[in-house]
């Protein structure tokens, strides 16, 4: 499936999109975010994961600056942003960002947006929001600091500081480095995550999300583990790990 500035293809149940204007650095767009988001919604049965990758030296330079005015006709663009980002978080399936190189403004909270993000040897991110003069989006902020260390944020956003791909770990902005190639890596975890239970892969991403969000209802989320616990897959996982691990009567020591 191939749009303006997206390619997609799907392997081994995962689907990987790919940014793909290289001449422009992966520049976000508003017409490729939604091509993102489209993507996204709905998302195919038959896959369990989503890597989200580029193509060229450049994971992406952030916003399209030919999209962009200087004025505050450009919520337009943080719109878009911001439809795409919560088209990745509220995907039925895991996400895995794949950053080979640069990744920029937007591209971070494009990334941040994934559950798992894969640095590169030549990766590093970096928000100047405050260079060019700007307030980054609060309510991205506010998301930032849900799920990354408050230091972190601060040397993000206050101080525009470039973080490598050793220090993204470090700071928990990256969860996973990759030596030489993190397209490679990502597609390795994704593949491991889509041949998981799917149900209890979903709800436990789902919590774990609302927990970001500062949302929690005990009762809901007992009762979906209920629900898991009574569920012909769960009663079948258990009565194969039970025959992996127990003995037969044939394979007993006899006196």
């Amino acid at each position: 499936m191939t749009g303006s500035a997206i390619v997609a293809h799907r392997l081994d149940g995962v689907l990987e999109i790919r940014l793909d204007r290289p001449e422009r650095r992966n520049a976000l767009s508003r017409a490729l975010l939604r091509s993102l988001r489209e993507m996204v919604e709905p998302m195919p049965a038959d896959v369990g994961a989503v890597v989200l990758s580029a193509t060229g030296p450049v994971f992406s330079a952030g916003a399209d600056f030919a999209d962009l005015t200087g004025t505050p006709s450009d919520l337009e663009f943080d719109r878009e942003l911001s439809a795409a980002c919560t088209a990745l978080r509220n995907a039925p399936v895991p996400t895995v960002a794949a950053v080979s190189g640069p990744c920029i403004g937007a591209a971070v909270e494009l990334a941040l947006s994934c559950d798992l993000r894969v640095a590169g040897p030549q990766a590093c991110f970096r928000v100047p929001a405050v260079e060019l003069g700007l307030l980054y989006n609060p309510a991205s902020i506010r998301r930032m600091h849900a799920t990354l260390p408050r230091a972190t944020v601060t040397r993000m956003l206050l101080l525009a500081e470039r973080f490598d791909a050793a220090a993204s770990v470090e700071a928990g902005i990256a969860t996973h480095r990759a030596d030489p190639d993190a397209r490679e890596r990502a597609l390795e975890l994704a593949r491991s995550i889509a041949a998981l239970p799917k149900a209890a892969v979903g709800a436990t991403r789902r919590l774990l999300r609302e927990l970001d969000e500062g949302r929690y209802a005990d009762s809901l989320w007992q009762k979906v583990r209920v629900e898991l616990l009574a569920s012909p897959e769960r009663r079948s996982l258990v009565a194969a790990a039970r025959q992996r691990h127990v003995p037969s009567a044939s394979s007993r020591p006899t006196e």
